[in-house]
C-alpha cells in the first residue's frame, strides 16, 4: 500500500513541476501622464518597440516515440549481501526496458494516447534454478507537456493505467516450467525533451511501473494448474527505468 501512495504522490509532483516549469509574465504598457496650462492630459507611451511576450504552446499535434534503457524491479530485498543466492536476486531484477508511445494534444498542453512497455531480465542459481522473465504493459496514457521558452526544450509529465502481464520460463530443482499471470498496471513519468527539427526529437526520461499479481497458471510437461497467491505472498510486478528515445512530430 505504501508504494501506491508513494506513486500517487509522485503523480501530484511531477504535474506540479511541469505545471510551473513554464511561468511567463506579460509586461503592460503604461501610461504617462503630463500638466500642462492646467489641464490634464493623458499621453500613451509607445509600446511598438517592447518585444510581446506569449506563453509558448506545443506546435505538434501529433507524437509517436520509441525508447530503451535500464530498468529495476521492486523491491530490492534480499539483494543487498554478497551470498549467491543474492547475486542471482540482482541479475533476475535488473534487466532492459524498451517502450512505444503515441500521442494526440487534444489541447495546448494535454495529450492523450497510448503507452506500450516491454521489460526482460534473466537470472540463473547453479544449475536447478533459473528464470527468464517478461512483463509487458500496455493501456491508455495523459501526457502534459510544458515547453520553454526557447520553443524547443519541454518537461513531460504522463501518467498511465492498463494491463500487465508476465511470464516466467523457469527451472525448479532441474524441472522445467512456464509460469503466466496478469495484473492491473499503473506508470508515472517525468521526462525532458529536446527537439533536433520539425519532426524529430530526443527524449529522457524517468518511469515507474506498479502492479501485483495474484493468480498464476503453470504449465508443466504438458499440463496446467492453477496457482492462487495469498495477499502476503504475492508477485510484485513493479519496477522503476530510465530510458532515452526518439520522438517523431507531426
Amino acid at each position: 500500500m505504501n508504494k501506491y501512495l508513494a506513486a500517487f504522490f509522485l503523480l501530484f509532483c511531477l504535474i506540479s513541476i511541469a505545471a510551473n516549469a513554464q511561468e511567463i509574465k506579460m509586461e503592460e504598457g503604461d501610461s504617462l501622464k503630463v500638466v500642462s496650462d492646467f489641464t490634464e492630459k493623458v499621453v500613451p507611451v509607445k509600446t511598438d518597440s517592447l518585444p510581446e511576450l506569449k506563453k509558448v504552446k506545443p506546435q505538434n499535434v501529433w507524437s509517436f516515440g520509441l525508447n530503451g534503457g535500464y530498468s529495476y524491479r521492486l523491491p530490492n530485498a534480499g539483494t543487498r549481501s554478497d551470498t549467491p543466492y543474492s547475486k542471482y536476486l540482482r541479475e533476475l531484477k535488473t534487466g532492459f526496458s524498451i517502450g512505444a508511445e503515441a500521442h494526440k494534444f487534444l489541447w495546448p498542453h494535454i495529450g492523450l494516447g497510448l503507452k506500450y512497455n516491454f521489460y526482460k531480465s534473466k537470472g540463473e542459481y547453479n544449475t536447478n534454478f533459473s528464470d527468464d522473465i517478461s512483463i509487458q504493459f500496455i493501456g491508455p496514457s495523459f501526457v502534459y507537456q510544458s515547453p520553454f521558452e526557447n520553443g524547443k526544450t519541454s518537461v513531460l509529465a504522463g501518467f498511465a493505467m492498463g494491463y500487465q502481464s508476465y511470464k516466467n520460463n523457469a527451472r525448479a530443482y532441474g524441472e522445467d516450467f512456464t509460469l503466466k499471470g496478469s495484473a492491473t498496471g499503473w506508470a508515472v513519468s517525468l521526462g525532458l525533451e529536446q527537439k533536433l527539427g520539425d519532426h524529430l526529437a530526443l527524449n529522457l526520461s524517468g518511469a515507474c511501473y506498479l502492479g501485483t499479481s495474484y493468480k498464476f497458471r503453470k504449465k508443466m510437461a504438458g499440463q496446467t494448474e492453477t496457482i492462487k497467491l495469498s495477499r502476503e505472498d504475492f508477485e510484485d510486478l513493479s519496477r522503476i527505468e530510465i530510458t532515452l528515445g526518439l520522438k517523431f512530430l507531426h
